[in-house]
């Protein structure tokens, strides 16, 4: 080794051991990363324990009383007194037996609402109980708390209604709110009804009928899942959540000490005058916070190994988890990398904040965006086995729960493995390089923007501005947006939320129109491209939205349908659908996301990262998931225009003849075989488009590149034709907007 080498990393272990050491002196670290872990597992299993103890001796402890009412009491009493004699009879000793008490009462609905009583039983004959629907029904008075059971003790052989045979009927009125009251209803309805099948089966044996009941069409259910796998698969759900909250919590307070609140005591600098280089400051710091991550993780598998493998604590029923050694280890193997990507983004936005008032302001939002994910092994029916092993965190919580439930499918495991991994690689290497920079990991210079004000402050506070906007475009959509018709959604959206917040950024820092919004005259030549571009992007559009429905977030049919009646309202005029739908948007989400949102990042990250950015963010203001990504692709390419050619006119343009290409052929139902594209011939050219496209435009980013522009839009338009059918209808989907027409199979 290296005498240069072996110093670096002396230095490195020096500061590794301080930041250790530091830590060790928080309290609040020690609290969530170490005691918090050591005791809420355990704590929760006896809790749990003690709980459910105690409950089900107050349920079986308890002598559930009843009050019998109605026109048919006396029947009433007969059918009551033989369930209850089949309840103290029963040979199931599994359960203990119920216990009920008849009281003599005339306000029985009135002790039921007071919880006096648990249960009333009403025999009613068929006109009272008749009458008493009407009733309920006409006045509507019936409260939304109380269940009602209707159990029918005899039906005519014909089908006949209660009421047309003249049958009595017996109603149990409970409170669904109330365990007891819930329990004594559940037992006594289930007795009642057994009694019901008793005296059924006696009509049909003394008519003749040749066999018992429990002879006749015998049906026996097994349920094949062992109680190991369905505690493993409870487990599971909650278990990665739950690790990245601990993560996340101990973390963050490393975190925001490590850097943020170095700044404010002035500490930095002075560590910054010292031998060690910056990469090492910046890397010891994340080694610490990476240490609080596997601290975490690594009490929590000991938590597991002693209470699930090594039975330290008799667990609840549902609890009952089967784990060996070997699956253990792939759950550590698998946290691994996530504890690698929380600490680096948590110690990017550490370096980035200028305070802790700052860093709180950035830590919600990031947490969001870390448990969303990681509840993917919530969603029922999402298998490993798909497109979910792709995306970081979430591929990681659906493969634990797998691994939970003794499940290992190794070749998508691995994938899950591999895409988070390589998540926190890139979120590594982003903070090592981001944290370079004088601006953030100094506070010399953090306060030049705030002092200057206006446009030098504006790069900083956009993607707040936008956050803001999408608040209040969700909250619009959820309170108002049901009362409003197409046409006024999109004004509020378009016209109030996107250009009023364009407009007021711009004044609010005093920003040069002209330049923000990229109101620059082109070469004519740039026209000829948008000319091409229009197919393409009408194409990749369509093929796109074909494959993420295919593969990643399939949309049932009835979904699609309802979104293509609300955009293709028979009763709009086709020159108030064209203006609504292709000239609005053109003009204003271009204004918004290619003028402002771009103005505003361009001068912050590199030309590739700035379009990622700009689509994913104008991909989210769609909400929907089958729009999301079909509408992110499309903002990435029309941020990358305006880069190209240095104005937001051919994006207008593509935007709008786009979008009126889409709606003609939606409107008209154009769009055969001949014009639609194949899924696989769609997969290959636009998977080798991209490339291209971004190789170009990490190499040249001015008007100078709009030859090989122009090209790559040709060849990318020259798709060859295909076939792509639905059996029910056809989708178009452009801008993330789905047209959904019918036609015959």
């Amino acid at each position: 080794m290296s005498p240069k080498r072996s110093d670096n990393t002396s230095v490195l272990g020096t500061l590794f051991r301080c930041e250790i050491k530091r830590l060790m002196r928080d309290a609040r670290v020690l609290l969530i990363s170490v005691f918090a872990p050591l005791v809420i597992v355990p704590g929760y299993i006896l809790v749990m324990q003690w709980i459910g103890n105690s409950e089900e001796q107050r349920l079986e402890d308890t002598v559930y009383e009843y009050a019998l009412s109605g026109d048919e009491a006396e029947w009433g009493l007969e059918i009551v007194s033989a369930a209850l004699a089949l309840e103290a009879n029963d040979p199931d000793t599994s359960q203990a037996a119920v216990r009920f008490e008849r009281q003599q009462v005339t306000n029985a609905d009135s002790l039921l609402q007071a919880g006096e009583i648990h249960l009333v039983i009403e025999a009613l004959s068929p006109a009272v109980y008749e009458r008493s629907r009407t009733e309920q029904t006409t006045t509507d008075t019936l409260d939304p708390e109380e269940d009602e059971v209707t159990p029918e003790i005899e039906e005519g052989s014909d089908g006949g209604t209660a009421s047309e045979l003249q049958l009595p009927i017996i109603r149990l009125r409970f409170r669904s709110n109330s365990d007891f009251s819930r329990r004594a209803h559940d037992r006594l309805d289930a007795r009642i009804r057994e009694v019901r099948s008793e005296l059924r089966d006696s009509v049909y044996l003394a008519g003749g009928f040749p066999v018992g009941r429990e002879e006749f069409a015998s049906v026996e259910t097994e349920n094949t899942a062992s109680a190991e796998k369905e505690g493993g698969a409870l487990l599971g759900m909650a278990l990665t959540p739950f690790l990245l909250l601990l993560m996340l919590s101990g973390g963050s307070i490393m975190a925001v000490d490590a850097i943020t609140g170095e700044k404010e005591r002035g500490t930095l600098e002075t560590l910054l005058t010292s031998a060690a280089s910056r990469s090492e400051i910046v890397a010891a710091k994340q080694m610490g916070i990476i240490a609080v991550g596997v601290v975490v993780v690594v009490i929590n598998v000991l938590n597991l190994l002693a209470y699930l493998v090594l039975g330290f604590l008799e667990l609840p029923e549902n609890l009952a988890v089967a784990l060996s050694p070997l699956d253990l280890v792939l759950i550590l193997i698998l946290f691994l990398p996530l504890t690698v990507l929380i600490s680096s983004t948590l110690l990017l936005i550490s370096g980035y904040a200028k305070s802790y008032k700052e860093y709180q302001i950035y830590f919600l939002p990031l947490f969001l965006v870390f448990l969303v994910p990681s509840l993917a092994g919530i969603l029922p029916g999402l298998d490993l086995r798909s497109a979910i092993a792709l995306v970081p965190i979430a591929g990681v919580g659906v493969a634990v729960r797998e691994i939970m439930v003794a499940e290992y499918d190794w070749l998508f495991l691995a994938i899950a493995f591999a895409s988070t991994a390589a998540a926190s690689w890139w979120a590594s290497r982003l903070t090592q390089r981001t944290l370079l920079t004088e601006r953030l990991i100094s506070s010399s210079d953090l306060d030049e923007a705030d002092l200057l004000g206006g446009p030098a402050l504006f790069p900083r506070h956009v993607l707040r501005w936008f956050v803001g906007m999408w608040v209040v475009f969700f909250l619009a959509a959820i309170w108002v947006g049901g009362e409003l018709t197409l046409q006024g959604q999109i004004i509020l959206n378009l016209v109030v939320i996107f250009l009023g917040g364009s407009l007021l950024m711009v004044r609010r820092y005093g920003l040069d129109p002209r330049k923000v919004f990229a109101l620059r005259p082109v070469h004519p030549v740039v026209l000829l491209a948008v000319l091409v571009g229009i197919p393409a992007a009408y194409l990749t559009g369509v093929g796109l939205s074909t494959l993420v429905n295919a593969y990643l977030f399939p949309v049932p049919q009835s979904v699609l349908e309802a979104f293509g009646e609300v955009m293709l309202d028979d009763e709009m005029p086709l020159w108030q659908l064209v203006f609504f739908i292709c000239v609005m948007p053109g003009i204003l989400e271009e204004l918004a996301f290619r003028g402002v949102l771009l103005h505003g990042l361009r001068k912050t990250w590199s030309p590739v990262i700035v379009c990622l950015v700009t689509g994913g963010i104008f991909g989210l203001f769609h909400v929907d998931l089958f729009r999301l990504i079909p509408t992110a692709y499309l903002g990435v390419i029309f941020a990358a225009v305006v880069l190209l050619t240095g104005s937001i006119f051919p994006c207008h343009a593509l935007a709008f003849w786009e979008q009126r290409l889409c709606t003609y052929t939606s409107a008209y139902g154009v769009g055969h075989r001949r014009n639609s594209v194949s899924r696989m011939g769609f997969r290959h050219r636009f998977c080798s488009a991209a490339r291209c496209f971004l190789d170009h435009l990490e190499g040249e980013h001015s008007i100078s590149g709009l030859k090989e522009k122009k090209a790559g839009c040709i060849w990318l338009g020259g798709v060859r034709s295909g076939e792509l059918r639905s059996n029910t209808a056809r989708i178009t989907a452009v801008r993330g907007i789905s047209f959904v027409r019918h036609r015959e199979a």
